[in-house]
């Protein structure tokens, strides 16, 4: 059974976007509908490398959770802006669907005589990025066809190739109005909206945006997987069906996808958080509920922002009570807590076995007690799968890291010569 289903799965990724920063709230849509509107009349895609490429667009900024970035990529005038670049590339290439598209990200802001070593196929589709991006920003900073179409002469062979500028210009786009129709164009939203894709296609694309968010810091680099791992087990120790199963596993892979609104250096503080910080952070729940409402089963959205909440009312974002809060909705809350106290923190290391005993415990009437008691019975059980499931996450983690290091290291001379 497919619990996301395909229509809305650009609903949530568009949702997860806008919320990286006010400022780029529905660009990735606008540059995809930039791209569909002049690639539609070449004839030269289907209707399936059409749709990846509207989504691939529509991502180009995946890696843009860098706020200190966002700052530059707003201006007009781009300078050295590679480090979402490079994310997003590694994203996109490791976790999913479009991992061939992939390389036209990481050099959708590299001008057309720094990318003639790569495939013609990721330069076009770079190159043709690159100016629908600028348009965009440039329609809501400067706002002037007339002035964008004397832009794209004067870097005509110097950020844009003649061919995508000759291609721009063709489609008859004018950016003063463009977007005009951008909800209503049925032949568009039939290839963006609504695509055919495959579960495994759709289980990629929600990995992607919670790597994303979990790969901002070492020390939250697993928690989701371990969390979701962690509620699954439990469910099933508790003899629920093959279905809520994956409702209880789906939640709990969502429970954290708000994170993507929190600024940076809160997700990243190396200490406690202040009163202050702690109020911004909670949040997130806000944010979660604000990109599944409408998008999941209502169960599954409970069970996403229902994490925090406690059996005597004293947690939030809803001081629910003990009678408004279901099974499902307690599991991913022991589930969490049990995650976070076996991962490491900057200001602590992993708990022991005995410390997460204690620290449990010790929310008596917080939390379901039965289901504390189960998942401490087969506490040993969990950590193993816990173990297991984390591995390969810190593995790609790590080779996220060196191989951003290694591009970073190789684009040097691109970076200097446009800083």
């Amino acid at each position: 059974m497919q619990l996301i289903n395909n229509e809305k799965i650009i609903d949530i990724l568009e949702k997860t976007l806008n919320h990286v920063d006010p400022r780029l709230i529905d660009h990735g849509k606008r540059v995809a509908y930039l791209m569909y509107k002049i690639l539609k009349p070449q004839n030269r895609f289907n209707s399936e490398q059409l749709r990846d490429i509207c989504i691939l667009a529509m991502l180009h900024d995946v890696g843009a959770y860098k706020t200190e970035e966002i700052d530059k990529m707003v201006i007009f005038e781009t300078i050295n802006v590679w480090e979402h670049s490079i994310y997003g590339y590694l994203f996109l290439k490791y976790f999913s669907p479009l991992n061939e598209l992939a390389p036209a990200i990481l050099y959708h802001h590299a001008e057309c005589d720094q990318i003639t070593q790569i495939d013609p196929s990721h330069q076009f589709l770079a190159q043709l990025i690159s100016l629908c991006d600028r348009a965009d920003v440039f329609m809501h900073y400067k706002g002037s066809a007339k002035i964008f179409r004397e832009h794209i002469e004067k870097y005509r062979d110097i950020k844009y190739s003649s061919a995508v500028a000759d291609m721009f210009i063709a489609s008859g786009i004018n950016i003063e109005n463009a977007y005009n129709d951008i909800d209503s164009d049925e032949e568009f939203n039939q290839v963006f909206r609504y695509p055919p894709l495959t579960i495994d296609e759709v289980t990629k694309y929600i990995k992607m945006i919670i790597f994303s968010i979990d790969f901002r810091s070492s020390q939250t680099v697993v928690h989701t997987i371990t969390t979701a791992c962690i509620a699954g087990i439990i469910a099933a120790l508790l003899g629920e069906n093959e279905n809520e199963i994956k409702k209880v596993k789906t939640g709990a892979m969502l429970h954290d996808i708000g994170k993507i609104g929190i600024p940076v250096h809160i997700l990243e503080s190396t200490e406690r958080l202040s009163d202050a910080d702690m109020e911004i952070m909670r949040q997130h729940v806000y944010i979660t509920e604000k990109i599944l409402e409408g998008n999941v089963e209502d169960d599954i959205k409970n069970m996403a922002i229902r994490h925090h909440e406690k059996l005597n009312g004293t947690g939030y974002p809803y001081k629910l009570e003990d009678r408004d809060i279901v099974l499902n909705d307690r599991i991913i809350a022991i589930a969490d807590i049990i995650s976070a106290l076996c991962g490491k923190r900057s200001y602590k290391g992993s708990y022991s076995k005995e410390k997460i005993f204690e620290i449990v415990n010790s929310m008596e009437g917080l939390l379901d007690k039965e289901i504390v008691a189960l998942a401490f019975a087969h506490f040993d059980e969990i950590a193993e799968a816990i173990d297991r499931k984390s591995l390969p996450i810190i593995e790609a983690y790590e080779s996220i890291n060196k191989e951003y290091a290694q591009i970073m290291k190789e684009m040097e001379p691109i970076i200097k010569k446009k800083a």
